[in-house]
């Protein structure tokens, strides 16, 4: 399919009436704001304010304007201390004030007329933490929190799902019914949002392999030791978000600090006082290997002092695990061409399909009228499956479990550097890498059968592949413009790679020009395995290869009783997805089902007749009926369909045989907002 480009505009407009201070924090900043007053209550214009980072001893100053109002925005998450002096007034100190990203603090402060050398020690109430500056609801949760919380990903995305109004994760899959929604809506309307810039799946919403954190996640890890914090917005974002009718997740990479800093770690986790399991026991399988390390280190500190700090992580994983496989496989009598069947009187009659004439109404007629019986095609494809050792699997009399155990190993690596340099008094650079990389074996297709080079009949190898292997570039640039003018600029690049690796079905018998599904895949109705599965749900492939680049930029002009903040965000989307699968029915390759699946059907004088009161030996029940014509047109080869997925190109001409179906696409998206805080007096904000 050629390129083609879609523009996206959306505006979004908020006019919010709320008791409290302006507002202009963003995704990956905060702000905080207040009032200088004189001991009668009169505003005091043009009192001085200074904003300083404790860990990096950086400091903002702005001035308050003629209604004695100041904001200070873009603020980084970390600890601060404010002070505020004006001529002929003492200094007021603010010591340790906490800011958390995403939220905005009101800090006033009354100054006492004496000399500004003199000091004055503040006290931040409880009050000022409380989110008064606008309705957005959730909550924070910090480097310290995250590291001490139970959390067996060691993601910090696991956490977001123990939040209020959130559904937990449950069930084995990732999608809207198994949890990560949040108030009501969708797990894919979920934002993620990591310093700043939307690292969200533009595909599917949230990311459908292998996940860390057990449900929906962005397109990049956020390991706890990675993540300064993070705020999940349940309800009412404000316009700096609002992109999608979900959770609102924001995270902040760790940053660099005045003082030098690191940790080291390994998790193991082993078998060696393992018991293995009473199935497994049973069917005399081994305990599988299992054996878990996960590792990392990270560090961070000042390159140079008050200016310029660096932080850096990594953390890796190897996985060598083994999972419990069952497969459903046809007994000896069924590969020798006999169907077995347990008639009214509880016995089990034997029908070799070639020689018996105990079919039709009335016991008299051949089974099989040719009298061939078990098909020569069908015999060599089942030649390939291992005999079953699982008598509790299956009907007990045509199919019977095949039980062990496949490899199901996830290797993985992580790495994130930040740096942050201090251009001037004003202005910030930040920027940061990330890197990813896991390849995971999957049990959910097999080879059973030996087919392949390298397999051994009877020993299960797992022949899906799951690499994953995502980027992220970030850069901003923030700063003031002028006192009352600030302007928070950023940038990234991030590449969104996923693949669901599996071997497309191709003729597994000799001489034979088609894949052959026989009585259906047990995991989807079905009565037997295949020596290697090709049912569409297990063979098919797919994968994404997105790059996006994104601008953001946000712009707080305060002017009069009026903070104003408007921005825009500016993503450009290379979208490539392939698959060779339309979700249900066939794939690009060919693969004819010998079964009973709507093309043909089984006559009454193929088969005995049903049971009844009359009718009690040398006969179906009920139940079994459907069972024996699905193992009859097996047995004997009877086609009912043959499926082939055909695609075709831009413009509209088929594509050979074979061909997966793709979708290269280029969206540009622009979306614009516009904020007006408008203070009519100090109790009353609209």
């Amino acid at each position: 399919m050629k390129p083609y480009s879609r523009i996206v505009a959306g505006i979004a407009l908020s006019l919010c009436a709320l008791w409290g201070a302006a507002f202009g924090q963003t995704a990956a900043t905060a702000t905080v704001s207040g009032t200088v007053t004189d001991p009668t209550g009169a505003v005091i214009a043009g009192a001085e304010v200074t904003v300083t980072e404790t860990a990096t001893n950086v400091s903002r100053t702005t001035k308050t304007n003629e209604s004695g109002q100041y904001v200070v925005t873009n603020l980084s998450p970390g600890v601060y201390r404010i002070t505020a002096t004006a001529p002929g007034f003492r200094q007021a100190v603010v010591s340790a004030l906490k800011v958390d990203v995403a939220k905005g603090y009101t800090v006033n402060f009354t100054l006492e007329v004496g000399e500004i050398a003199e000091t004055v020690e503040v006290t931040a109430g409880a009050g000022v933490e409380l989110q008064t500056v606008d309705a957005t609801v959730g909550n924070v949760l910090k480097g310290e929190t995250l590291l001490r919380l139970p959390n067996i990903n060691r993601s910090a995305v696991s956490i977001y799902l123990l939040q209020p109004l959130t559904m937990p994760y449950r069930g084995v899959g990732v999608n809207d019914n198994v949890g990560g929604q949040v108030a009501g809506a969708r797990s894919d309307q979920n934002t993620f949002i990591l310093d700043g810039v939307d690292i969200t799946d533009n595909t599917v919403g949230t990311h459908p392999v292998k996940p860390l954190a057990g449900g929906p996640e962005p397109i990049i890890p956020v390991p706890v030791e990675s993540i300064e914090e993070f705020r999940v917005g349940t309800t009412n974002p404000n316009a700096t978000f609002g992109r999608s009718s979900g959770g609102q997740i924001a995270f902040v990479t760790k940053r660099g600090t005045n003082e030098f800093h690191g940790s080291a770690y390994w998790y193991h986790q082993n078998d060696n006082l393992n018991a293995n399991t009473w199935t497994r026991n049973r069917t005399r399988q081994p305990d599988p290997e299992l054996k878990d390390n996960r590792f990392g280190f990270s560090g961070g500190g000042p390159i140079l002092k008050n200016r310029t700090f660096v932080f850096a992580h990594y953390e890796g994983r190897r996985f060598p695990q083994s999972q419990d496989i069952v497969r459903v496989v046809p007994t000896e009598t069924l590969r020798a061409g006999i169907l077995r069947f347990r008639d009214a009187s509880g016995q089990i009659v034997s029908y070799d399909l070639k020689t018996s004439r105990l079919c039709g109404p009335a016991n008299s007629d051949p089974c099989d009228p040719r009298g061939i019986g078990l098909n020569p095609v069908v015999k060599a494809l089942w030649d390939f499956l291992p005999p079953g050792n699982d008598p509790s699997v299956g009907d007990g009399l045509n199919t019977i479990g095949f039980r062990s155990i496949a490899d199901a190993s996830i290797t993985n690596d992580f790495a994130v550097i930040r740096l942050d340099h201090h251009l001037s008094d004003r202005w910030r650079f930040e920027g940061s890498y990330r890197y990813f990389r896991q390849i995971a074996a999957s049990p959910t297709q097999l080879d059973i059968g030996g087919l392949l080079k390298g397999n051994t009949k009877g020993v299960p190898a797992s022949l899906a592949k799951v690499p994953v292997q995502p980027r992220l570039v970030t850069a901003g640039v923030i700063g003031q413009l002028t006192p009352h003018l600030t302007n928070e600029f950023r940038f990234s690049f991030q590449r969104n790679f996923w693949w669901l690796q599996r071997v497309s079905p191709f003729p597994q018998v000799p001489g034979t020009n088609v894949a052959l599904q026989v009585a259906g895949h047990p995991s989807f109705g079905g009565l037997i395995s295949e020596p290697i599965d090709v049912h569409a749900q297990v063979a098919r492939t797919q994968g994404i290869n997105d790059h996006v680049t994104q601008f953001v930029d946000n712009v707080t002009w305060i002017k009069g009783r009026h903070t104003m903040q408007f921005g825009t965000s500016i993503r450009r989307l290379k979208l490539y997805h392939l698959r060779d699968d339309k979700v249900v029915g066939s794939l690009a390759s060919l693969v004819a089902e010998l079964d009973v699946a709507g093309a043909v059907t089984i006559p009454p004088s193929n088969r005995p007749p049903s049971c009844s009161e009359t009718v009690r030996t040398n006969c179906l029940q009920p139940g079994d009926v459907t069972r024996w014509n699905r193992l009859y047109a097996g047995a004997l080869g009877i086609i009912d369909n043959i499926g082939v997925m055909i695609v075709r190109d831009g413009r509209l001409n088929p594509r050979p045989i074979g061909s997966p179906l793709e979708v290269d696409a280029r969206i540009n998206a622009y979306e614009f907002y516009f904020n007006d805080v408008w203070r009519i007096r100090p109790s009353l904000t609209l």
